[in-house]
Formats: C-alpha cells, structure tokens, sequence
C-alpha cells in the first residue's frame, strides 16, 4: 500500500478546491443568467405582462392550415383523418373507414399532398363558418369551422349541411 505524503495531500486538496470553485461558478452564472433573461424580458415587454396581443389571421392562412392539416392528419394516420370528417358527410357519403379510404385513392396525388390552396371561398350559417378550398389538384374540400382549428371535412362541395 502507498503512503500519502504532505505532497500528494496538498496536491490533492488543491484539486479539491479547485473544483468546488468551479461549482460554485457555475451554479452563479445560471443564477444570473436566468435572472438577466427575466429582467430582459421585463424591459422588452414593460408593461405588457398579462396583457393579451390580438393577431388577425387572414382567412386565406387558415384555409391553408386547414388543407395542410388535414393532409398532414391523412398521412399519418388516416382513421385520424377519419374522424375529421362531419358526421353528416359521414352518414350520406362515407359511412365507413373503407368508403374514406376509397374517396381519399381517388383524391390523393402529388398535387394534393402539396397542400396548396388556389382558391377559396367563404360561406356563413348562423355561428358556423365554411371554407370552399379548391387544391392545386382541383379538388374542394369543405371545412366546417365552428372555432379556430376546431373544425370538420367534407371531401367534396355537393354534400353539405347548409
């Protein structure tokens, strides 16, 4: 067994130290940057805290998201997709995932996975609000929203509820 000479503990406790410097360290200089983060984002927003910042979205941008979503949703899992269809499109056109699944082979094309909207209408009944979005394909879909992002399908313009 090798004995410790003053010199091996005093290089060792060195070592120690050095190290319990560098902890120190670090734990301050997280300390002062998550409070330098704050602080700068208290300066930028003086006054703006809880307060709410109204964005107007263009229904243009939401019939794109809507397109793109429901093609994302279709890719990647196309009985998700499914239950994005309206219950009334549902019932009178594809009552069942193999009827959608047929609909959606005879829609489905480059274009249409594009999803790029190239015209859009806008139509109102009561608190519902449908988008007539016609792809790059030329296909129309129908998207029956009764809040943002909160919305139906129909695959086609001819079976609607209105």
């Amino acid at each position: 067994m090798k004995k410790f000479n003053i010199g091996n503990i005093i290089i060792l406790a060195f070592i120690v130290g050095m190290f319990a410097i560098l902890i120190v360290e670090c734990v301050n200089i997280n300390k002062n940057t998550k409070i330098s983060d704050y602080e700068a984002y208290l300066s930028k927003y003086t006054g703006a805290v809880n307060q709410i910042n109204y964005v107007k979205i263009s229904d243009y941008t939401m019939a794109q998201k809507y397109l793109a979503n429901f093609i994302f949703v279709y890719q990647n899992n196309n009985s998700d997709a499914y239950k994005l269809i309206d219950e009334y499109y549902k019932k009178n056109v594809v009552p069942n995932i193999s009827d959608f699944n047929r609909k959606m082979n005879i829609i489905d094309s480059k274009l249409f996975l594009d999803a790029k909207v190239e015209k859009y209408t806008i139509k109102y009944d009561k608190k519902t609000k449908y988008f007539f979005v016609e792809d790059a394909a030329g296909n129309i879909f129908v998207f029956k929203e009764k809040n943002i992002m909160d919305y139906t399908v129909y695959l086609d313009a001819t079976t609607l509820d209105l």
